[in-house]
C-alpha cells in the first residue's frame, strides 16, 4: 500500500513530528509511505524525514499535486491548510483521501462550510485525535457521523533516563503563538518565592511571532530564574532527557504530541484542562491539571512538583505505563490501517 502524508510544512510542530513517526512505523510494517510538504524546501524536520529514509515531495500547484496523488493508494491529509487543495486535486482519481484534524477548533465560516461540503463527498474518513474534539465537530456537522472516527496519536519509544542537574528543569515545547500561552508559565513562576525560583531552570523549545515578547517578559518578571530559549530542536530525546517537568499552558489543544512525548519519556506534566489534555493527564495520577489562565494554581502545582519527590516518581512511572498501554505508535498505526479500510 502506497500512502502519501500531506502536511502544510516541515517546521517543528506536534502534527509534523507525529506524521514522521507514523510514516516511520508504517514503513517498518511493510507499507510504502511518503511525505508531501506544502512548505519551503529545507525546513527543520526535513532532516528527520531523510534520517528515516522516507520519500519526500514538495508542491502546492493543483496540477502538480494531482500528478503526485495519482501515484498513491491513500492520501492522508494532516493540515486544514492543505485540505482544499488535496480535495480539488484528487477529484475523479481512484484514491482514498483521509483527513486527520489535529486540533479541536471547529471552523464555521462560509468558506469552511463549502470546503466541508466538498469533503463530505470526497473524503473516505475524517479522523479526530480526541473523542471530545469529534463530538464538538459533530455538534456542528452531524452529517460526518458515519465518516468520522477517533484515533489517539502515538509516538516512537523514547529514552526514559534523565541527565544529572542541580536544578529542577521545567520545559515548554511549542510554537510561540498566543494560544500556547507561554506567558502564563513565566507569570506563574514569577509568583514563586525567590528561593524556589533559584532552584529552577526554564527551557522553551520553539520559535514564533511572540518569541521576543516572551523573552522580554522573562527578563522583567523572573530575573532570578535561569531561562533558556532553545529554538528548533529536532532530537526529542535531547529535549526530554534534560527535562524534569513539562508544562503545557495552552488555551486549546487537540491531543498534544508534546505531552505524549513526555509520557513516553517518563516526564511528569502539568497541563491546562483543555481539549485532549485530560485524556493524557489523569489528575494526581500521572500529572497535574489546572484551569486555563489560572496562573496562581499553576504556580502552586509547580511548587508541589518540585517539593514532593514521592509524587514525582509516581507520576513518572504512571506516565510510562499509560504510554505503553495507550499511546504507542504501533497501536496508533494499526488503528489507522482500519481507518484506511484495510
Amino acid at each position: 500500500m502506497k500512502i502519501l502524508h500531506v502536511v502544510s510544512s516541515l517546521n517543528v510542530g506536534g502534527a509534523e513530528r507525529f506524521v514522521i513517526d507514523l510514516a516511520t512505523e508504517q514503513k517498518q510494517q511493510g507499507l510504502q509511505p511518503s511525505i508531501l510538504s506544502m512548505g519551503k524546501v529545507g525546513e527543520p524536520l526535513e532532516s528527520e524525514v531523510k534520517r528515516f529514509d522516507l520519500g519526500l515531495l514538495h508542491g502546492t500547484n493543483i496540477s502538480q499535486l494531482r500528478s503526485y496523488l495519482s501515484q498513491f493508494d491513500i492520501v492522508h491529509v494532516h493540515s486544514s491548510y492543505s485540505l482544499l487543495r488535496v480535495l480539488l486535486a484528487s477529484l475523479l482519481l481512484p484514491i482514498k483521501v483521509v483527513y486527520t484534524r489535529h486540533n479541536e477548533r471547529v471552523h464555521t465560516s462560509f468558506k469552511w462550510r463549502i470546503i466541508y461540503l466538498i469533503a463530505k463527498f470526497r473524503l473516505h474518513k475524517m479522523v479526530f485525535v480526541a473523542e471530545k474534539a469529534r463530538q464538538n465537530y459533530l455538534a456542528t456537522y452531524p452529517s460526518f457521523e458515519k465518516k468520522s472516527c477517533t484515533v489517539l496519536n502515538g509516538v516512537l519509544p523514547m529514552v526514559t533516563t534523565k541527565t544529572q542537574s542541580e536544578k529542577f528543569r521545567i520545559a515548554h515545547v511549542g510554537r510561540f503563538v498566543h494560544l500556547k500561552a507561554q506567558h502564563h508559565i513565566i507569570q506563574a513562576i514569577g509568583l514563586l518565592a525567590e528561593d524556589i525560583q533559584k532552584q529552577l531552570k526554564l527551557f522553551f523549545y520553539g520559535t514564533g511571532d511572540l518569541l521576543e515578547k516572551n523573552k522580554n517578559l522573562a527578563k522583567e518578571l523572573i530575573p532570578n530564574v535561569d531561562v533558556a530559549f532553545m529554538g528548533f530542536v529536532t532530537d526529542r530525546n535531547k529535549i526530554y532527557e534534560n527535562t524534569d517537568c513539562l508544562v503545557v499552558a495552552s488555551e486549546t489543544e487537540g491531543l498534544s504530541l508534546a505531552i505524549i512525548e513526555a509520557l513516553a519519556s517518563g516526564t511528569p506534566t502539568i497541563a491546562s484542562k483543555v481539549g485532549g489534555n485530560p485524556e493524557l493527564i489523569r489528575d494526581n495520577i500521572n500529572g497535574l491539571l489546572f484551569d486555563y489562565s489560572n496562573i496562581e494554581k499553576l504556580a502552586e502545582l509547580i511548587e508541589l512538583m518540585i517539593n514532593n519527590k514521592a509524587l514525582y516518581e509516581q507520576f513518572s512511572n504512571n506516565s510510562i505505563a499509560l504510554f505503553e498501554s495507550n499511546f504507542s505508535i504501533e497501536r496508533c498505526t494499526k488503528k489507522y490501517l482500519v481507518a484506511y479500510g484495510n
